[in-house]
């Protein structure tokens, strides 16, 4: 975790984790930000502009009452502002002669963390309204146990052929313009009164215009398509690909005879011949420069998420498909192993989910059969028992009859101990119920949260420096502590965290490194701006009738140290002055106590 020579990352698909040589990850995520269609370089990151740009539409849906006071507060986002990251899910299912750079380098799924940032509230207010009305297209798939109830109740021709298709790289390829069109003409035909499309159309925009991120200390700005970290991203390309899918379709001349989609992938059935079909896939793809496909076509089965469907030994006389799991080739089966660290009732879990989800999909009981075969030869290999698997298979569609009491979890990280505590408790509890009567309709029962594993402590989205920075001018005056003291009672008081040297709006305290005497102020401006001006009196001799250039002069610039106290982006100058006389007071810098010689 502490080696800055190497990155590492979970797979973009599988549950592995990659340890890839850092300048190899650092030239992989430059090739994809140099593609000046997708990104653009800034010189400097424009988020804490945004601020004030989304708080402005907030007040405007708070005056028109879509949103009350709390959801006002909650909407404007954390006090202190997190840049977006950028980062690379490695790839390394894709074919190795087809990395960037062949058995060397991966290609990688670029994603923006979008958590802490500006705009991440915001995202999810929209995914709030569009979420709902994204589902009404008539294509529309939720997952697997909804597209098999669907494919059950089709009849197929003898002659006709499954095909699939895949978009690629939606989320990226997706037109900004053509996006926010089809969000329009989805509001237009599912009309709400208590939906603010005006706003939300406003905060859409920044959201996807002003997205800017941070890699390797370089800034980035999107300019096509939507991060996948966004929280309405599905729902987003869910809508626009619904508008494009109708208008695609209309264009087609001869369609095919069941058509479902499932975000990015298409199944359907065509019943025309093969070149019919290559014609229709040629006009999907000339629809919209954006949107490229690549398809399947066969006669017998296709594999589609994670099923396959095919004809059968009963199709010609029912016409109906027969579905059974698919593993992928790269399914490397990495499940739980039975000695990690977990509550006992977490295996049976894992593999009755798993029996049942094989139940669900599979039509054939001899694909049912083969499918936990090979679930059970892989777990055998992480240490399950033959008995408590045969154990599973013979309960897993058991099904407890609902309980009409009231339950009472007791929810603590899972631990020896904690094991001891839900056991005393419940323990006691039925006691309690026995002895008195009290509360004759609940119970207790054990919640367990997960511990951190390997992969939480080693994964980061931001990289490691491979060198500390040295300070240079104003930042070698600045220390950030996390606690502070006055100078008469000693008290001590905590200080906001993520303040540094750049950081505007904020209250910050100057103190002397020999004699302790204090000072506090305010800037609009980042810190190290202040402390330039600071440095620039003392130096010069400006402004000797104030104790903090007189104190300086005499003790010595190089004894001077500052720290930030407090900070928001959202702060007017009237607040930052209320702040300021509210930390004098606490810290009791007035002379001759401190180096404020008054009240601001």
């Amino acid at each position: 975790m502490q080696n800055p020579n190497i990155i590492i990352k979970p797979a973009d698909k599988g549950s592995s984790v990659v340890i890839m040589d850092r300048e190899q990850y650092i030239w992989e995520a430059h090739r994809q930000l140099k593609d000046t269609v997708y990104y653009k370089k800034l010189s400097k990151p424009t988020y804490l502009d945004t601020v004030p740009m989304i708080r402005k539409i907030l007040d405007t849906l708070k005056e028109k009452r879509f949103i009350n006071h709390k959801q006002h507060t909650y909407l404007q986002g954390p006090p202190i502002i997190r840049p977006r990251r950028f980062y690379l899910l490695p790839k390394i299912h894709k074919d190795p002669l087809k990395w960037s750079i062949p058995h060397k380098i991966p290609p990688g799924r670029p994603i923006v963390s979008d958590c802490g940032s500006e705009s991440y509230k915001t995202a999810e207010f929209i995914d709030h309204y569009l979420n709902p009305i994204s589902n009404k297209h008539n294509s529309y798939i939720k997952d697997t146990y909804d597209f098999v109830s669907k494919i059950k109740q089709l009849a197929i021709p003898s002659t006709a052929y499954l095909f699939t298709m895949d978009i690629d790289s939606l989320y990226t390829n997706i037109d900004t313009q053509a996006g926010k069109k089809a969000i329009i003409s989805y509001f237009q035909k599912y009309r709400d009164k208590k939906r603010p499309d005006k706003e939300l159309l406003q905060l859409l925009d920044i959201n996807l215009t002003r997205n800017d991120f941070e890699f390797n200390s370089e800034y980035f700005l999107q300019v096509k398509g939507t991060a996948m970290g966004k929280k309405f991203a599905p729902a987003y390309a869910n809508i626009f690909m619904a508008v494009w899918e109708e208008k695609a379709l209309a264009s087609c001349p001869k369609r095919p005879l069941h058509y479902f989609r499932y975000l990015d992938d298409i199944w359907g059935i065509w019943t025309h011949s093969k070149h019919d079909f290559l014609e229709f896939a040629e006009i999907l793809n000339q629809h919209h420069e954006s949107i490229k496909l690549k398809y399947e076509l066969d006669e017998q089965k296709i594999d589609f998420l994670d099923t396959t469907l095919y004809k059968g030994p009963a199709f010609n006389q029912t016409g109906k498909l027969d579905i059974k799991v698919f593993f992928k080739e790269t399914d490397t089966h990495a499940l739980l192993y039975k000695s990690s660290f977990h509550p006992k009732h977490t295996y049976r879990g894992l593999v009755k989910s798993q029996l049942l989800r094989f139940h669900r999909i599979c039509t054939q009981h001899s694909d049912f059969l083969q499918a936990t075969k090979t679930l059970f030869t892989a777990l055998k290999s992480r240490g399950y028992s033959r008995p408590f698997l045969r154990r599973c298979y013979k309960t897993f569609l058991d099904i407890k009859p609902a309980s009409v009491e009231t339950t009472i979890p007791l929810v603590t990280t899972f631990s020896s101990m904690s094991i001891k505590i839900h056991r005393g408790v419940k323990n006691n509890f039925n006691s309690l119920l026995q002895n008195n009567g009290w509360l004759q309709h609940h119970q207790v029962i054990s919640a367990q949260r997960r511990n951190k594993n390997l992969g939480n402590y080693l994964v980061r989205a931001q990289m490691r420096m491979t060198q500390k920075a040295k300070p240079r001018g104003n930042w070698e005056f600045f220390k950030q502590t996390k606690w502070v003291c006055d100078s008469q009672h000693h008290t001590w008081f905590p200080t906001q965290r993520g303040i540094g040297p750049n950081t505007k709006n904020c209250i910050y305290l100057i103190w002397c490194n020999k004699c302790q005497l204090k000072y506090v102020g305010e800037t609009g401006n980042p810190i190290t701006t202040r402390m330039t001006q600071h440095r620039y009196n003392i130096k010069n001799n400006r402004q000797t009738h104030r104790p903090l250039v007189k104190h300086f002069l005499i003790h010595g610039m190089e004894s001077l140290l500052c720290t930030g106290l407090q900070h928001n982006p959202n702060w007017t100058t009237s607040h930052r002055k209320k702040e300021e006389r509210a930390w004098i007071r606490k810290l009791n810098t007035l002379k001759p106590q401190g180096l404020n010689d008054r009240e601001i």
